[in-house]
């Protein structure tokens, strides 16, 4: 231990690892869990077996930096892809969708069933990782800050910008999910954290007021069993022994 307290991290190493799927995450906090459980949701929904890593210090566990050079959870390691003692690295949380939904949804239940399907499915999870999931990010990480308070308002704007958009799309006729009329998909997953009552409370909108379609969608897909079962987890995350 250092002498304030905190461990030394640069003796921590890189775990040796299972075969196969290990989600790093970090204690959960409103910040990381909005990201962590995107992936999540698609391990719940396809009963994919994987591993849970917990990443003390994203910034001091110099170790892992070579899984994510840019330091954030949620990351994934699947060990055993190309050879026994391979690595594979994935980071960002769309990519880590991306990624479990080709190896694992060889349907395309949650990733699209031919081209023209796949193809709304990218452009709504892309648009929403350049757009409300970069804003809303900044948003979780700002609103506290009191040096901040000149950007809020710009933030909030750009939010309830990207929260038309999504009302627009839910108001097509038979759109019942965002990318795909009839079922959820992974950019349903990825949007999902960021665009729902609590979230949009913090920014003072309410949701199911200025965003009626965008409310109920939220409402579906939350009722989801296996989005339900990542919600519980994925709060539990450093706060539960043996977690």
């Amino acid at each position: 231990m250092l002498t304030n307290g905190e461990p030394d991290y640069s003796k921590f190493e890189h775990p040796k690892l299972p075969d196969g799927i290990t989600l790093y995450v970090k204690k959960a906090n409103p910040t990381n869990t909005a990201n962590t459980i995107k992936p999540l949701i698609l391990l719940e929904a396809l009963k994919i077996p994987h591993h849970i890593h917990i990443i003390q210090s994203t910034s001091s566990e110099t170790w892992f930096h070579d899984v994510n050079p840019y330091k954030m959870v949620p990351a994934i390691s699947d060990i055993g892809l190309s050879s026994p003692s391979s690595e594979t690295k994935i980071f960002d949380s769309s990519a880590c969708l991306a990624y479990l939904a080709e190896k694992y949804d060889a349907d395309g239940v949650f990733s699209g069933k031919g081209l023209e399907e796949r193809a709304a499915v990218m452009a709504w999870l892309m648009s929403y990782t350049a757009g409300l999931g970069a804003t809303g990010k900044t948003w979780l990480m700002l609103r506290n800050k009191p040096d901040a308070a000149g950007a809020l308002p710009i933030l909030v704007n750009w939010i309830r910008q990207e929260y038309a958009a999504l009302e627009k799309r839910l108001g097509e006729p038979g759109q019942e999910f965002v990318a795909l009329r009839e079922r959820p998909t992974i950019a349903d997953f990825a949007i999902l954290p960021l665009a729902n009552e609590k979230v949009a409370a913090t920014a003072e909108i309410e949701l199911k007021r200025e965003f009626p379609r965008l409310w109920e969608w939220s409402e579906r897909v939350g009722a989801l069993e296996y989005v339900k079962r990542a919600g519980v987890r994925v709060v539990g995350f450093g706060h539960v022994e043996g977690i």
